[in-house]
Formats: C-alpha cells, structure tokens, sequence
C-alpha cells in the first residue's frame, strides 16, 4: 500500500472536516484563508456549532495519485496552445515520445508557460498561476489548452479535463520540488510527497484552532449574571449544578408554577406579612370582614351567574319560543270567539282586565249567588246593567269560553313566566360602583383573582347584551355567546384563607413554625424567579453547551494521532524503505565523497522529521557543505526514493533539474534519467545546452530513444515549437543538412539580383560551415575522442586516429582556410577587391565537406 494509500485508509477514523481538508491539501497543496474558514466552520458543524449550510468533501481515491497502479501506466502525447497562457504564440504543440523527450529553448522562449501547463493537471508541489499575456495592450484571452496522453500502450488517445485526475499519476520535479526536499537548504525535514501531508494538516489543526481558540474566548467574556437564590432550594442546587447536560426541559419545568402554586405562593406571602403586623388583634378584625364582604360579593357573581349561565340562557329562550306559539294558537281562539263586528282590542290584554274586573264584580256583587257570567231570568249586563238580550247572553258565554279556554290559559302561564325570566335578566346588575369596590378589595388580597372577577363581569355584560337584543330582535338563542368563567373555588378559598390568617393573627406562632414558612416561600419564590429569569438560565446552558462543543472541536485539533500515525508510516516508509532508495540513487549518481546519510529527527505537529545529516559531522547542516550541485543531486535522488514508495511507472517531468553552478553534475544527472528513461516516459525541459548534449550522449550509449524538441521566440511569440535541434547541439551530418538548404534560400537572392542581401546571407553560411569543420574534427576525424562540453576524454577510440591521412589534414585545413576567409567579421584588404564566391561555389565548398565526412566514416566501418 502506497503513503497517500495509507493515508487515505488512516483519515477514514479522522473527523470528516479534517478529511476536507486532507483532499484540499493534496489537490491544492497550500490553503488560502477561505479554506481555514470553511474548515473551522466544519469543525464546528461536526459539533453542532454552526449554523452554515456546509458539507464537507471527503478525500477519497480519486484525489490520490500512486493509489491506482494497476490501472496502467500514463504516457504523455503532446501539449498544446491555443491561446492565453503567458506570451506563447497560438497553435502551437510540443509532442512527447514513449522514453525520453528533451524540450529546450533558451530564456524567455516559452519553457514556463508549457511547464505552467503542464503543472496545472499532473503532480506537483505547487501549482503555478497561468497567466495570460500581461504585457499585451489587448485584455489577456481565457487560456485554452488540450493536453493529450495514453493509458498503458494502448493506442487510444485521451484528453485531460478538469477533475481528471489520470495527470495526477504524473510526478513533476522543479526547484520548488527541490526546495522542499532540501527544505531550502535549511535543516532538513525529508518530507516525500504524502508525508509531509502530516505536518501540513498539523497546522491546518494549528489554524483551525486559533481561530476556534477566538471564539471561545469572545464567548466566555459575555459572563450572563444571574440572580442570588436562597439556599437548600432546589433552585439553588440546579443553578449551581448547570452544566452543558442540563435539560432545558428541567429548568422549564421548575421555573413554572401552577395556578395552586402561585396562590399558594401568595398566601405565604400573606402570612410572613402577618407575622409583621404591629396590631394584630385590629388587623385580624378588618381581615375577618373583608372575608365576609368578599363572601357578599361571591354570592352576588353566582347570582349574575346563575343569570347568565347556559342553562338560563336555554331556558329563557325555550319560554319565549313557547309563549310566542301559545299566542299563536290562542289567537286563532279569539279570533273564533270574537267576531268582527265587536269592537277593536276586544280579547285583547286590556280586554282580559276589564273581564275580569267584571267577574269580580258579578262574583262580589251583583250575582254573588250565581257564576260568571249569570244570564239567567232577569238577569243584566253587569258593566252597562241592562237586560240581556239572547244575542247578548251568547256573546258573554262567547267570552266566558274564550276567556276560560286551555290555549289561552296556557298562553297566559308562558307568558306570565316569560315576564318572570325576562325581568331578573333584564334586571341583573352586572357592572356597577359597588362591584368596582368590591374587586378593589379583593385585589389587595389577590390580582389574579381580581383580574378574573373583572374579566368575569366584563364578559357577562356582553353576554346579557347580546341576549337582551336577540329576546328583542325575536331571533332565537344566539349561536355563540361569550364565554366566562367564575373562579368561584379559588374566592371561596380566599375567603378561608382570610378567615384562617385573621385566627392565626391573634394565635402566638413558634419560631420552627415561621422558619417552615419561610422554607416553603423561599422554595416558590425562587421558583418564580427563575421563571422571570429563564431565558437568562436557559442562554447559560447553551453558553456552556458551546463552550463545551468547542472543548470538542480544540481536542479535534491535537495533533497527537496525527504524529503518531506519522512515525507509523514513516518509520514503516521512509526509515526502512525511503532510505534504502536513497542510498541507491545516490550511488547511481556517484555520490560518495561527502557521507550523507538519512535519519529521524522527532515528531512535530503530525510529522516525524527526517534530516539529511553528514555522518562525520551531525551537527553540521548540509547545506552549509554542498554545492549547489550537489544539493540538486540529493534533491534528484529524494525524489527518486519518492517515486519508489509509489510503484507507478507513469510518467516524470523534469523542469530545469540541473544547475547551472556545478557543471560536473550535468552527466551523471543526465546518466540517471535515461536509466530511468529505459522503465518510464521521462521529459525534461532545459535552457541548458551543456546538459542537453549531455543527455544525447547518454542516451546513445543507452540505446533509447530520444524525441527532441525546440521552442523558441519569434515576432509572434514564444513557444514555437520544432523537431530541429538548436544549432549547437547538431551533430554534422544534420548540419550539412541545415546548410544546403540555407544555401537553396539564399540562391533565390541570388537570382533575384539582390547582390547585397546575398552576399551577408553568404558570409553567414562560411561561418557556419567554419563551425561544421571544426565539430567534424571532433566528431569524425578524433572519431570523437574529445569533444567541447564533456569532462571525460575517450581514450579507447585513440587506435581509430591510425587511419588519418596527409590528405584528411591537407582538406581540412583547406576548408577551414576557405572559410575563415569569408568568415564574418574578418576585413579583406581594400586592394584584393574580391566578390564574395558565388551560390555553386559555395555549394562547392559545402560538398568538399560532405565528401570528407563521407570517406573517412567509410574507411571505419
């Protein structure tokens, strides 16, 4: 299992924010102040802090290079630029081969912006910014780039995209890798790629908890003060035990008080008072009467309650609806009974008056002997007293059967009780000066009764109104009427409660029967404060709830597990496996003359250390003892012993890995990477020509293939890309190659009769020619015994240089004379007046060459 393996395996038991950050790390490699905000508010959303919508991204194996290996193997293909990276010219492409590729191109000629590219999808240690063409007066275009590669060998061809994280396989090594390696030559803490993963999320925790560390202490300078409760009440106690345990529904439930509570509350309140009084025998007397008028006054509301209550409501209006049907029927009787002719009102109420006067009359009077109405011989009108005719007598046995009939005698009862019932509602007192009194009385015992009692009568007045006006309006009971409630229990107590505290005013109380007293006000006073003060009560509780998820999140943020698991890995990677590669790659780069060697150096903040020491010297720092170089070395070969705890044979990519400093690097450096170059796709971008003919030294020798391309700048750029080897490092044949087809463009001058532009272009072409000469001596003629740029002289070809004739010196010097001649530069005498020679001479001259190359290479075979 690879480091970023074991890593990913390991963060699974880690909280999820640390996870994040783990997965921002390995794509980003450093983080800005918006990634420590984001993951301190998902530490704190882990602990149910925060009040963000978040969700964390968790590292999983596709943010992992190495941890895919047996997916195949990535080759890169090509580059390419369509437009907005730096300066580079549009529509340019750089092509990889399968082993080693080589891009040079001197300073400014477009290495960076490739690099930058390429950087931004493969693995590095630090993605650099694309930027556009800031020097350009136009606004930079949006960078537009394709970068193609192969998965194993297979044919297919595929195209990175965002989130594609094939390229990741793709290692990169460039200064930056190497000041990390070397730690910018300060101590150095070996930290291969996946490891120093550790110390980065060290102090991620680190930040993380500074700024939980704020928090915390802006919230505990916000102290909530509570007020003082009595002791041994079991308010006291709970305040005194708050916690981030504490169940708020606890606390609500103590500090609220039922009705009996509070009038109990109220009473103790009452009797402590009373304990108080300086004339008790007085204060008993005026508490014993208002006990009794309060008693008056509770007999008065159950008598407005009684006359108002439903049950009185029903019936009420059940009478009237009777009434006003009897009167229905007992009109269609008078109706009968009293003809029409009779005079208006007959049979009316004022009629039934006058009847019944005149049955008095008859029955006191005037018949006393006979019932009403006598109409018997002789007998008169007892209101006209004149004789009674037949007609007569009918109509006053007419009324007498009206008057004693069963409808209308019912209707009479219905009506008479109606009136009864519609008289003591109508006269019902419901609100008036006395009861005012009476409630004000009663409020210096008690507001919550007083309150009742008013809000009792107030709604009584609109329940009798509304009643009255639908008797009226002959509307029927209304639907809804007002409800009210008459806390006759709770007057009835007050009034034992007043006659109880009048006895006990004037009855000699003990001290264990005051202190009891005062146990059980204390105990529901601090009660009812705590209720007044609840939401007080209830933010300390979430206070120390916070500050308890916080205590949460700081110990989230130790790093103990995360050094622990450092040393687990690294001892088990780097202090067994790391060092044996290390030690194999410096022998491959024949570092042996100063005895380096890789040790532990204790754990910090989730990393355990690992320093470059001398072994003669542990206390002194390598830095201060290498060359430049010589640091590159080691940093080349770390980064090999990184690769080897990978086991993927994916692509590397070398960005300028030697310097400049210490030439005598440059060919071994070159020696390892075409070693590597026989098991991996190795590309190297250099400015430097020295190591870039070092590299095709080494790789014929090698036997592998090397692709070489060349960027340079021209009007339209940098960038421009092209198979040809710059000049210099050409070998002869290839450079005859390049001045016969100089010679071609220049014979177009020629025949244009552009004399002037000719013959520069053709002194350019002898210099050039001079330069060939002089690169075939070394090449063909030493048969390339010495050559400029190489430490090393081969001495084994030395029995080739027997077959060099008087002949291979005489041309040679012929040509080299020819061609200093028209070198540029040399002034010709005024008096020689010689043209400068012309396109088939020069042809001439470039054939003597050839054929010379030509018959000694043959003469070796």
């Amino acid at each position: 299992m690879s480091v970023l393996q074991e890593i990913l395996e390991w963060s699974k038991d880690r909280p999820d924010w640390q996870r994040d950050a783990l997965r921002r790390l390995i794509t980003k490699n450093s983080l800005s102040n918006e990634d420590y905000d984001e993951l301190t508010e998902l530490c704190k959303a882990s602990h149910g802090l925060s009040e963000k919508e978040i969700k964390p991204i968790l590292i999983d194996e596709t943010h992992i290079s190495g941890s895919v290996s047996n997916s195949g193997k990535i080759t890169l293909t090509s580059v390419l630029h369509f437009s907005g990276v730096n300066a580079l010219a549009e529509n340019q492409k750089i092509e990889f081969g399968a082993n080693l590729t080589v891009i040079y191109g001197d300073n400014a000629a477009g290495k960076s912006g490739y690099t930058r590219i390429l950087k931004g999808a493969c693995k590095t240690r630090g993605q650099e910014e694309i930027l556009g063409n800031v020097l350009s007066e136009l606004v930079p275009a949006r960078p537009s780039i394709s970068i193609q590669y192969r998965i194993d060998d297979g044919n297919e061809i595929h195209e990175w995209t965002e989130g594609d994280n094939n390229l990741n396989r793709v290692n990169v090594f460039d200064t930056r890798s190497a000041s990390i390696y070397l730690r910018e030559r300060t101590d150095v803490a070996f930290r291969p790629f996946g490891l120093d993963l550790f110390d980065k999320l060290a102090l991620c925790c680190e930040e993380v908890g500074k700024r939980i560390d704020k928090e915390i202490r802006l919230l505990s300078r916000d102290e909530i003060i509570l007020p003082d409760f009595p002791d041994g009440t079991q308010v006291r106690k709970l305040i005194n035990s708050l916690s981030s345990l504490t169940k708020p529904e606890t606390v609500t439930l103590l500090a609220t008080l039922d009705s009996s509570e509070k009038e109990q509350l109220q009473l103790l309140q009452k009797s402590l008072d009373d304990l108080k009084s300086k004339n008790p025998t007085k204060d008993a007397g005026v508490m014993h009467i208002r006990a009794d008028r309060i008693e008056t006054f509770l007999n008065h509301l159950l008598s407005i309650d009684r006359g108002l209550n439903d049950e009185f409501v029903h019936k009420l209006f059940d009478k009237q609806k009777t009434t006003r049907e009897n009167h229905e029927e007992a009109k269609k009787v008078r109706e009968k009974a009293m003809p029409t002719e009779l005079l208006p009102g007959s049979g009316s109420d004022m009629w039934k008056e006058m009847w019944k006067a005149a049955e008095e009359f008859s029955s006191k009077e005037a018949y006393k002997e006979h019932s009403f109405p006598f109409t018997g011989y002789k007998s008169k009108c007892v209101l006209c007293q004149q004789d009674l005719a037949d007609s007569a007598i009918q109509r006053l046995n007419n009324f007498q059967e009206y008057v004693l009939s069963k409808t209308e005698q019912a209707f009479s009862n219905s009506k008479r009780e109606y009136q009864v019932l519609f008289e003591q509602l109508n006269t019902l007192k419901v609100i008036d000066v006395t009861n005012d009194n009476y409630i004000q009385e009663i409020n210096i015992e008690s507001e919550d009764i007083a309150q009742e009692i008013s809000s009792f009568l107030e709604a009584a007045k609109t329940r009798q109104s509304i009643i009255l006006n639908a008797l009226h309006d002959l509307s029927g009971a209304p639907s809804e009427l007002p409800k009210y409630l008459l806390a006759e229990d709770r007057i009835r107590k007050l009034v034992e409660q007043l006659r109880k505290r009048s006895k006990e005013l004037v009855t000699p109380v003990d001290q264990a029967k005051k202190d009891e007293l005062t146990r059980s006000y204390n105990e529901l006073k601090s009660r009812e404060v705590l209720g007044i003060n609840l939401k007080s009560v209830l933010a300390v509780i979430d206070r120390k709830a916070k500050l308890a998820a916080y205590e949460l999140c700081i110990r989230d943020t130790r790093t103990n597990n995360i050094t622990r698991k450092s040393t687990e890995i690294t001892k088990a990677v780097v202090t067994e496996k790391l060092q044996s590669s290390f030690r194999k790659e410096l022998e491959k780069l024949k570092f042996f003359h100063v005895e380096v060697e890789l040790q532990e150096a204790g754990g910090e903040r989730g990393a355990l250390y690992h320093k470059l020491i001398l072994k003669r010297a542990p206390s002194i720092e390598v830095p201060k003892v290498v060359s430049e170089g010589e640091a590159r070395c080691l940093s080349i070969a770390a980064f090999f012993a990184e690769l080897s705890t990978a086991d993927d044979p994916s692509a590397i990519l070398f960005d300028d890995p030697v310097s400049s400093l210490d030439h005598k690097w440059r060919s071994i450096i070159a020696r390892r990477l075409v070693e590597e170059a026989n098991t991996r796709q190795v590309i190297v971008f250099t400015h430097d020509i020295v190591f870039l003919l070092a590299l095709h030294r080494e790789a014929d020798k090698s036997g592998v293939n090397l692709q070489d391309q060349h960027l340079i700048r021209e009007r339209i750029g940098a960038g421009i890309c092209s198979a040809e080897l710059p000049w210099v490092a050409m070998k002869v044949k290839k450079r005859i190659g390049v001045l016969k087809n100089d010679l071609q463009e220049n014979r177009k001058l020629f025949k244009a009769s552009n004399r002037q532009e000719y013959e520069r272009n053709a002194t350019l072409i002898y210099g050039r020619l001079r330069e060939t000469w002089e690169r075939a001596f070394e090449e063909v003629l030493l048969n390339g015994m010495v050559e400029r740029y190489r430490e090393s002289i081969q001495t084994q070809q030395i029995h080739s240089l027997s077959d060099i004739t008087e002949d291979d010196c005489r041309i040679f010097e012929e040509g080299m004379t020819k061609c200093s001649k028209w070198l540029p530069g040399h002034d010709l005498a005024a008096a020689e007046n010689e043209e400068v020679p012309s396109p088939d001479e020069l042809e001439k001259d470039i054939s003597s060459l050839e054929s010379w190359v030509t018959t000694i290479n043959k003469r070796r075979k």
